[in-house]
């Protein structure tokens, strides 16, 4: 008897979802639900480590709505949240959405063709650079 890994299952979903996706999908006409897979912080003069969505105060699932203009999620043990996004920009074949909140400044950059993920939290006392992907929701 065969035994998949719940991390082989997510991967295989992950990587079905993906594949459904076309490149017009990511250019901010539908909503997205994005993933961080790889989270690292920094505070102070190098002092930088890879951590979890959870350890980083993040949600693990961020949904992007275009229309109402937030990105929302809910951070382990804590209520869904919501951030509004004052910047959507579109430029070379990405999206780069930008905001503000709880005295941290942010900036998500999503590739139109993959749903590849980068973005960049910064605040008073360090940031976070996280890696992920994106897929689109109904």
């Amino acid at each position: 008897m065969r035994v998949i890994s719940a991390t082989g299952l997510v991967c295989c979903a992950w990587f079905v979802l993906a594949g459904c996706a076309t490149a017009g999908d990511f250019d901010g006409s539908r909503p997205l639900l994005c993933v961080p897979t790889d989270i690292t912080s920094c505070h102070g003069a190098g002092d930088c480590g890879r951590m979890t969505a959870e350890e980083a105060n993040i949600p693990q699932f961020v949904h992007v709505n275009f229309k109402k203009k937030t990105l929302s999620g809910k951070i382990e043990g804590g209520p869904e949240s919501s951030t509004p996004i004052q910047s959507v920009v579109m430029q070379k074949g990405y999206t780069v959405l930008q905001g503000i909140g709880e005295g941290r400044a942010w900036s998500i950059v999503i590739d139109h063709e993959h749903g590849e993920m980068s973005a960049a939290i910064a605040g008073d006392e360090g940031g976070v650079m996280v890696l992920g992907a994106c897929t689109t929701t109904r």
